[in-house]
């Protein structure tokens, strides 16, 4: 599993960039090899946000970032915000006790 951490920096309105991400999100939550998503903000920075992707293997998520489709998703949400991608794998995880 491979798991993408990307940090935005809004710029713009934080509600287009949620409008934005909301589209762009569902795009990707139908491509093969997608698992789940996570978008967090900051509590102290507001304008930051974390987006956490988990894909089955880092060959499935650059596979649909080369295609056209993101590419105009991404066109769109560098309007609003600075992305900061990083391709991560889990080191350490621990879930909630029972």
């Amino acid at each position: 599993m491979a798991m993408l951490v990307n940090k935005f920096t809004v710029v713009g309105n934080p509600d287009e960039f949620e409008r934005i991400w909301q589209a762009s999100s569902e795009f990707m939550r139908h491509q093969p090899g997608f698992v789940s998503f996570r978008l967090v903000r900051s509590v102290r920075e507001p304008q930051v946000y974390f987006n956490i992707a988990e894909w089955a293997d880092v060959a499935a998520h650059e596979w649909v970032v080369r295609s056209p489709a993101f590419q105009e998703h991404i066109s769109e949400l560098a309007k609003v915000a600075k992305p900061e991608p990083s391709m991560c794998e889990t080191v350490i995880s621990h879930g909630s006790a029972a």
